[in-house]
């Protein structure tokens, strides 16, 4: 066996489990960020600071989508921090 060879299976070795966990990595954050999130009503007010009545003021107006799961009102998370960031909904400004 050559030194080349002898190298290239040494560094064959240490960079294998180490690409291998890198890979395994962001394969399991990549599937972290691709779960949808929902807030719940009580939890889209508090982030808003804005009451229930203003809530479903908002919903009426399109600026909020609702949904309905089993009597709870949810949110998509994703879309509700969209809609501030882009100031479709503002929050409660003293």
């Amino acid at each position: 066996m050559s030194d080349t060879d002898a190298i290239r299976g040494l560094v064959k070795d240490i960079l294998k489990p180490i690409i291998a966990e890198a890979i395994a990595e962001a394969n399991a954050e990549t599937a972290v960020k691709n779960e949808k999130r929902y807030y719940t009503r009580e939890e889209a007010c508090k982030h808003l600071k804005i009451g229930t009545t203003t809530f479903y003021r908002l919903a009426n107006k399109g600026k909020i989508t609702i949904l309905k799961v089993e009597g709870k009102t949810l949110v998509d998370a994703d879309e509700l921090d969209e809609a501030i960031e882009t100031r479709a909904v503002y929050r409660y400004q003293h």
